[in-house]
């Protein structure tokens, strides 16, 4: 029997190469190990309960799969530190089929993993249900944009209530506050959506604007077919941007479980309201057909200015020839193709010239429905007598990552319809356009500034 030393440590005498049953280190005991093995008690006791499980293993009351103790070269097992509250001795052996596994509470021994049943690869990899509700939570918010920004136009909501009743609003503009400000008092006799009643809320947007940068709404009134809101929706523009826009205002019914539907509309063209008349007046609620997406005249302005210096007339010769100087200076209120903003630049031809030569452009101003570019563009060797055959073509593009797509674009020329002699599509400047060209020819050396409208319905150059 060997003899317990002084630090409680039971040492094997170094007569055999193999130690006593229950300290080998397999099932049979067989492998040899260094005559300075040391085992603590806790250690010991482990070994013995190792040697009752392969016992079970091998007579088919355990599992069919074989799990063995991992060797370690040196004399004394390398060990893994565990600082949990149920190691007796404060570390656990390393295991196969796992790298980091918790000791038993108690005794302190690791639970016993079995080749196949679990591996580092299926222990790292993320549960379904992660994945599951991130798909969720990713086509939820796409469903519910797609749905918030198609509202305006959706047929969906359209027919299923018969329009009725009336609505009470005022509009006045603010120029101190540069604003627009639409107040909603009440409505009146609404439609039935539900169980005879209605959840109603009111919203507008500032045509052609159509996103969600245009869209204001007003609190939900619960179970009300005379609702009485009394606020007020507010837009910051400039008052001649007004000109040509229309103020949709509808009426919805708010489901929470299902889709809005919807109670009817007004719409008031901005450009020919009475801006002194400020009094709150009653509408009726109009039924409405879809509108196309494509039918926007304009997609913002272009601030710009333009200067032609005829040859020598900075004396000394100077310049050689005839220069087009062009200061692109910014772009207000643009309407972005989809939803969100604009990532901008603007592209210069001179033509009839439409090689890479006479193509300049600015830098891209990314997210902003104002950009500011402050460009400057020169173009040399002309006569007076060749701006009167040419256009000066400018088309704002929002740029995308491998693709372009034009917002809407000005020309400024005569608008003849021809150059030198020949009938070109691109020469179609409208009447503002034309003034534009007109006084550059007129004001030779001097700045000409305007702000024009980025038409839409450009003619494609052949």
């Amino acid at each position: 029997m060997p003899a317990p030393s002084a630090t409680g440590t039971i040492i094997w005498a170094p007569t055999s190469s193999v130690p006593p049953s229950g300290a080998g280190g397999g099932p049979e005991g067989s492998q040899s190990v260094s005559p300075a093995w040391r085992l603590s008690p806790s250690h010991w006791w482990r070994r013995k309960r190792m040697r009752m499980v392969w016992g079970s293993q091998r007579r088919g009351e355990g599992p069919s799969q074989t799990c063995r103790q991992q060797q370690h070269p040196s004399p004394a097992p390398r060990p893994r530190f565990w600082k949990g509250p149920h190691s007796p001795c404060g570390r656990v052996t390393s295991w196969r089929g796992s790298r980091a596994l918790r000791p038993r509470q108690g005794l302190g021994t690791p639970p016993m993993v079995f080749p196949g049943l679990m591996s580092p690869q299926n222990s790292r990899a993320p549960p379904s249900s992660l994945l599951t509700t991130s798909s969720s939570v990713s086509s939820l918010s796409s469903s519910t944009l797609s749905s918030s920004l198609m509202s305006l136009y959706s047929e969906s909501e359209l027919g299923r209530v018969a329009v009725r009743g009336c609505v009470q609003f005022s509009l006045c503009y603010d120029p101190a506050k540069k604003e627009l400000q639409v107040h909603v008092l009440r409505c009146r006799e609404l439609a039935e959506a539900k169980k005879q009643r209605s959840d109603p809320y009111i919203k507008t947007y500032l045509l052609p604007d159509k996103s969600n940068r245009s869209k204001r709404k007003t609190t939900v009134r619960k179970r009300s077919l005379d609702p009485i809101f009394n606020e007020t929706l507010k837009y910051k523009l400039e008052k001649r941007d007004l000109q040509g826009r229309a103020l949709n205002l509808s009426v919805w019914h708010h489901d929470s479980l299902g889709r809005n539907l919807f109670l009817g509309e007004v719409e008031i063209a901005l450009g020919t309201w009475d801006w002194d008349n400020t009094g709150p007046e009653w509408f009726s609620l109009q039924p409405r057909m879809p509108i196309p997406s494509d039918g926007l005249a304009s997609r913002g302005s272009l601030n710009l200015a333009l200067k032609f210096i005829p040859a020598g007339l900075e004396g000394g010769g100077l310049p050689p020839t005839g220069e087009l100087h062009i200061w692109v200076k910014d772009a207000q209120s643009l309407i972005p193709l989809q939803s969100g903003s604009v990532d901008a630049f603007v592209q210069c031809y001179v033509l009839p010239d439409d090689s890479k030569a006479s193509r300049q452009k600015t830098r891209v101003v990314k997210r902003s429905l104002n950009p500011l570019f402050n460009h400057t563009m020169v173009y040399d060797g002309f006569q007076a007598k060749d701006l009167a055959e040419a256009c000066a073509e400018f088309t704002l593009w929002h740029h995308e990552a491998f693709s372009k797509r034009q917002l809407g674009g000005i020309r400024l020329s005569l608008g003849t319809g021809s150059s030198y002699g020949l009938p070109v599509g691109w020469m179609d400047s409208t009447a503002e356009e034309r003034g534009v060209w007109g006084r550059l020819l007129q004001q030779p050396g001097q700045w000409v500034e305007a702000l024009l409208p980025l038409r839409t319905n450009l003619v494609p150059r052949a």
